[in-house]
C-alpha cells in the first residue's frame, strides 16, 4: 500500500504534468482529472482524528459534498442560509466536463432518462430544457456486424423492449423513491438482472451487451447486479435519453448557479471534511474541514442542520455517531476510467452510443458531438470511452500509480478493433483519462432493501446521496436532496 506521502507526490506529479506523448503512439496523454484522493485517504488512514475545533462561523445548512445531491439540496435550499463544502477544486463529482476545441464533453455522467415529477418541473427551476440524443441511441458491435440491433439482435430487443414497457406501465415498476416500492417489485431485489431476463425467456443471445450496459451504468454485470436496480436503468429502452453538451455537467452547473444566485460565497471548494458531529437535544452540529491546499489549520462550522451529500462508504467515516458504521460501509464500490479521445479530420455522425460487448476493457463509447445537433464541427470529434474495471480492488491501485500511457493502449486498441470508422479520415490527437476510484457502489442483491433499512437522520444530520436510493443514478440524487429538502422545511 502507498504511503500518504508517496501518494501526494503521484497525485502532484499528474497534476502538474503538461500533456504528454505516448511512448508507443503519436497520440498525447493528457494530465489527470477526476478524483483527488490524497485528502480522503488522509482521513481514511486516521490522520485527521481529531476533536472538530470552536466553529467559525454560523449557518443555517451545512452540505457535505457537491456532488449532483449536493447541489440539487442547495438549489433547492437556496433561500436560507447554506454552506456547502466540496473537496474538488470544482463541484460536480462525477457530473463534470472537460473541453478540447470547441466540444464539451463529459468526464463521467453524460446522460439522463426520467423527466417526469419531480425531475422535469425541477429541470425547469435550472432554466434547463433536456433534449432527447438524436436517433439511434444505441449501436452493438458484436459478432462482425456494424450493428447488431439492425440485424440479429434487433427481434431480441425488441421484445425486451416490450417487457419493460409493460413493467413500466404497472404498479410494480422498480421506481425511486425505493421508500415507496410495491412487494412485488422489492422481489426483485433479492434476483440477479440476468436471472431476472432469463426467467422471462429474454434471448440469450442478449446478455453479452446488458453485461456491458450493466458494468458501464452499474459497475459490474449482469450476473452481479439487483433486478430492482438493472430494470430501473433499462427503463431508457422504454422511451428516450437525454443529454447536454458536456454530459450531466450541465445538470451540476445550473444547480451551483442557482444555489450561489442568492448569495456569494456559498460554495467553497478544497474543503476536505474530516468531521460531522450530530446534535440530537436541538443544538448545533459542527462540520470540521480543512483546506486540501493547505492542510495545516482545522477549520469548523456549526449549522442548524447538515446534509452529508457523500458516498455512504466515506459519510461513515467521518459521521461521528456510532450507530452509523457498519451498514454504510458494507457495500462494495466501483471503480472507473473514463477515456475521452479526441480526433481530428471529419467523424462521421453514428449512434450516440456504441457498445463494444466483446471487449475486454471498453464497455462503450459515446459521441460528445451528437449532443450538439447542427453546431456539431465537422473536422474534429471526441469520443468518452468508458472503461469500468472488472476487479475495482485492482483498478483502485492502477489508478493511483496512474501510469496513463499503458491505461490507455488496450482502450485505443479495442477502439481501433470494434471502432475502426472512428479511425478513417481521422487522427487520435490526445487521449484524456479521467480517475474514479470509488465511483459508486455496486448495487448487488439486497442492496434496495438495505438502503430502505438503513438510518438517513442522525439527530439533525441527514444523509442525502444517490446511494441512498441503492443506484447510481441522476434520479437517484435529486431524490435524496428532496426528501433532506423537506425535513428541513418542516414538510
Amino acid at each position: 500500500m502507498l504511503t500518504r506521502r508517496q501518494t501526494m507526490r503521484l497525485l502532484g506529479a499528474a497534476a502538474l504534468a503538461p500533456a504528454r506523448a505516448s511512448a508507443e503512439a503519436d497520440y498525447r496523454i493528457g494530465a489527470w482529472t477526476g478524483d483527488s484522493f490524497a485528502p480522503m485517504h488522509a482521513i481514511r488512514d486516521g490522520l485527521w482524528d481529531r476533536p472538530a475545533p470552536a466553529p467559525e462561523r454560523r449557518v443555517e445548512v451545512a452540505i457535505v459534498g457537491g456532488g449532483l445531491a449536493g447541489l440539487a439540496a442547495a438549489a433547492l435550499l437556496r433561500d436560507h442560509d447554506i454552506l456547502l463544502l466540496e473537496r474538488e477544486t470544482e463541484p460536480g463529482g462525477a457530473a463534470k466536463s472537460g473541453r478540447w476545441r470547441d466540444i464539451d464533453y463529459a468526464l463521467g455522467s453524460a446522460y439522463f432518462v426520467d423527466v417526469s415529477e419531480p425531475f422535469g418541473p425541477f429541470y425547469e427551476t435550472l432554466g434547463l430544457t433536456p433534449v432527447p440524443v438524436p436517433q439511434p441511441e444505441n449501436r452493438v458491435i458484436a459478432g462482425g456486424s456494424t450493428d447488431a440491433f439492425s440485424g440479429p439482435l434487433r427481434a431480441p430487443l425488441e421484445r425486451l423492449q416490450g417487457l419493460v414497457a409493460r413493467l413500466m406501465a404497472s404498479a410494480d415498476f422498480p421506481r425511486t423513491p425505493i421508500e415507496a416500492a410495491s412487494p412485488t417489485a422489492l422481489a426483485l431485489d433479492r434476483l440477479t438482472l440476468r436471472q431476472f431476463l432469463l426467467r422471462e425467456q429474454i434471448d440469450p443471445a442478449l446478455l453479452p451487451w446488458l453485461d456491458a450496459f450493466s458494468r458501464s451504468a452499474m459497475g459490474a454485470g449482469a450476473a452481479e447486479v439487483s433486478a430492482y436496480v438493472g430494470l430501473n436503468f433499462l427503463s431508457e429502452l422504454a422511451g428516450r435519453i437525454y443529454a447536454f453538451p458536456g454530459g450531466n455537467a450541465a445538470l451540476a452547473k445550473a444547480m451551483a448557479a442557482r444555489a450561489s444566485s442568492a448569495g456569494a460565497g456559498r460554495i467553497v471548494t478544497g474543503a476536505a471534511v474530516f468531521a460531522v458531529e450530530p446534535s440530537n437535544d436541538g443544538g448545533e452540529a459542527r462540520v470540521a474541514w480543512f483546506d486540501a491546499q493547505n492542510p495545516g489549520q482545522p477549520r469548523c462550522v456549526a449549522a442548524k442542520w447538515v446534509v452529508l451529500a457523500a458516498p455512504f462508504f466515506f459519510a461513515a467515516r467521518i459521521l461521528r455517531d456510532p450507530a452509523a458504521k457498519a451498514a454504510m460501509t458494507r457495500p462494495r464500490q466501483g471503480s472507473f476510467l473514463v477515456a475521452n479521445c479526441c480526433f481530428r479530420g471529419p467523424m462521421a455522425p453514428g449512434a450516440y452510443d456504441c457498445w463494444t460487448p466483446e471487449a475486454e476493457n471498453v464497455t462503450d463509447a459515446v459521441d460528445a458531438g451528437a449532443a450538439l445537433g447542427e453546431k456539431r464541427p465537422r473536422d474534429h470529434g471526441i469520443l468518452t470511452v468508458y472503461a469500468p474495471f472488472r476487479d475495482p480492488q485492482m483498478g483502485r491501485a492502477q489508478l493511483l500509480a496512474g501510469d496513463g500511457a499503458a491505461l490507455a493502449a488496450p482502450i485505443v486498441a479495442e477502439l481501433r478493433r470494434f471502432l475502426p470508422e472512428a479511425f478513417s479520415g481521422t487522427r487520435l490527437a490526445e487521449v484524456r483519462l479521467t480517475r474514479w476510484g470509488h465511483h459508486h457502489l455496486l448495487p448487488t442483491p439486497g442492496i434496495v432493501e438495505t438502503m430502505r433499512a438503513l438510518p438517513k437522520r442522525y439527530g439533525n444530520v441527514l444523509l442525502a446521496h444517490s446511494d441512498g436510493q441503492g443506484m447510481p443514478a441522476v434520479e437517484s440524487a435529486i431524490t435524496e436532496a428532496h426528501r433532506a429538502a423537506a425535513i428541513i422545511r418542516g414538510r
